[in-house]
């Protein structure tokens, strides 16, 4: 069986940095589809962003190295940190500018969704709007997501419009068959590798390890296979609408 749609895995390390007006700064586009661009965002040691929007965007953020700290609000008065493996939302049109405050480089990746520029630089800090303010989510904060066979998913803030999910397998396992209805699902493997099975043919999987992220596209039939005895643990982005998880039968070859 053939699929028209297939997954799509990128090596971090691969990737050139990015340019940015912020010397001190980079953003590098991992994939870019319609609505959706994941990107690894870096700053250095001790360095300081600009005041600056998203634009249009939201953005979703996951802390892979370092400390963040984001100022916004009137003044710049508010504050808020998130640390390695806090999950971030900041909203369309938040004012702000972040400062990493430790001596090795911040890296985070972030999937901005919707349309128009990732930054837009503005001339100082501005009043946030009370319902649209920036959120963390640590380790402690993660709810159960929609379950799936063999998997441990939790998630940082059930009502958002993008899902994002901590997710966490055990060695030598394999999910149900499945699908995410209309979302586009983008990840990275923090530690481990494994499979996404999306038919019965030999072409049909890819693997994914440690360091690289992958795009799962919207309606693509799949499940999770961890063909090692390492555990793997993994973060997703899933970016459009209810139902999440769809369960459907095993695919048959032709």
């Amino acid at each position: 069986m053939q699929f028209e749609q297939a997954v799509s895995v990128v090596q971090l390390a691969d990737l050139a940095d990015g340019q940015h007006p912020d010397s001190e700064r980079t953003v590098t586009t991992i994939f870019d589809t319609d609505g959706v661009t994941l990107a690894r965002t870096t700053l250095a040691p001790r360095a300081t962003t600009g005041w600056h929007t998203h634009g249009d965007r939201d953005a979703y953020g996951y802390v892979l190295d370092g400390r963040v700290e984001l100022a916004f609000g009137p003044d710049g008065g508010e504050t808020m940190a998130a640390t390695d493996g806090d999950f971030l939302h900041l909203p369309a049109g938040l004012v702000h500018r972040t400062t990493n405050p430790g001596d090795s480089e911040l890296v985070v990746l972030v999937a901005f969704i919707g349309s128009g520029p990732t930054r837009v630089p503005v001339d100082g800090p501005r009043a946030a709007d009370s319902t649209h303010q920036p959120r963390v989510a640590g380790a402690d904060d993660l709810v159960p997501a929609a379950p799936l066979k063999n998997l441990t998913r939790l998630m940082p803030f059930p009502e958002a419009d993008v899902q994002q999910v901590r997710g966490h397998a055990a060695g030598r396992i394999e999910s149900d068959w499945h699908h995410h209805g209309d979302n586009d699902v983008f990840g990275y493997v923090i530690a481990g590798e494994g499979y996404v099975e999306y038919g019965t043919g030999p072409d049909e999987r890819a693997l994914a390890r440690a360091g690289e992220c992958f795009h799962i596209p919207a309606g693509l039939v799949h499940r999770d296979v961890n063909p090692s005895d390492a555990e793997q643990d993994y973060v997703l982005w899933l970016t459009g609408s209810e139902p999440r998880v769809v369960h459907v039968d095993e695919p048959t070859a032709n």
